[in-house]
This record gives structure tokens, C-alpha cells and sequence, in this order.
């Protein structure tokens, strides 16, 4: 299964402040051009909820449906559980450095076709990577949540 690893360093941002924007991605992902759209689902637990992705990815609309799970930590690890892959796995990180916060997202993914697997897996590893980096930068420009 194709992995896909992107890290930002944000200057003189704690890690509390990081994660107050990561554990909710309708603060900054639609400001992702490729993020049509984001839809969180009913919860009973604020540690554990669903969302409804819509992306563009390889000029084609994406969904899936995440099941998400915050913790230990400043961590939120993500799971495919309905869409348009055969799987999706990922996990963001918050971790505090001298210089700021730094912020990690790892993304896993299945296409579920075998045979093409080797020919199309490397283009959409590029696809999701770009995904990726678009949602870090999409994080970065968010602005502190104290208004500094």
C-alpha cells in the first residue's frame, strides 16, 4: 500500500495552537483548492466522529467517508470506511520544537485495482502527496487562534 509522508514547520506557533486548528479540518481545508467539499457527521463522542470528504484528485471528484480518532497526544489517525477507495488510512501529528510547532500528516491508500496497481499507484501517490501538502499549507495560513 502507497505511503505518503508531508511535514510543515510553523515558526513560532506552540503545538496547542497547531492542534486547535488540525483537530478540525472545516477551519482550513476548504481553503484547499482541491477540497470541494467537507461534511462532518453526526457523533455521539467528541473524541471520535466521521466526515465526508469531496476532493479533486487526478482531475476526478473523490469522496469518502472518514471515521477519525483523536489522541494519545496531539494526534488524529483517520479511516476510510465508505467511498471511492478500497482504503485510506492516515494520521495527523502536533509535536512542539524550539522553533515552533511542527505538524505531520501520513497518508496510506489502496486503489483497489490489482492489476493496474503498478502503473497507476506512483500517479496517484503524486496526487495524494499534493494533497497532502495542500492541506499543511492550508494550515499554516490559518491564523492563530488568539489573533496574534
Amino acid at each position: 500500500m502507497p505511503e505518503i509522508h508531508a511535514v510543515t514547520q510553523l515558526a513560532g506557533r506552540s503545538a496547542d495552537e497547531a492542534w486547535a486548528i488540525v483537530k478540525d479540518a472545516r477551519t482550513f481545508a476548504l481553503d484547499a483548492d482541491h477540497v470541494v467539499a467537507i461534511r462532518e457527521l453526526p457523533s455521539t463522542n467528541e473524541r471520535h466522529r466521521s466526515s465526508e470528504w469531496t476532493v479533486l484528485l487526478n482531475g476526478s471528484e473523490v469522496t469518502w467517508v472518514q471515521d477519525e480518532a483523536a489522541g494519545p497526544g496531539l494526534q488524529l489517525r483517520f479511516t476510510q470506511t465508505a467511498g471511492d477507495l478500497e482504503e485510506l488510512t492516515g494520521e495527523w501529528r502536533v509535536e512542539q520544537t524550539p522553533a515552533g510547532a511542527r505538524i505531520s500528516l501520513a497518508l496510506a491508500f489502496e486503489l483497489g485495482i490489482d492489476g493496474l496497481a503498478p502503473l497507476l499507484d506512483p500517479i496517484w501517490a503524486q496526487s495524494f502527496h499534493a494533497h497532502a501538502d495542500a492541506l499543511l499549507r492550508a494550515v499554516a495560513a490559518q491564523a492563530p487562534a488568539d489573533g496574534k
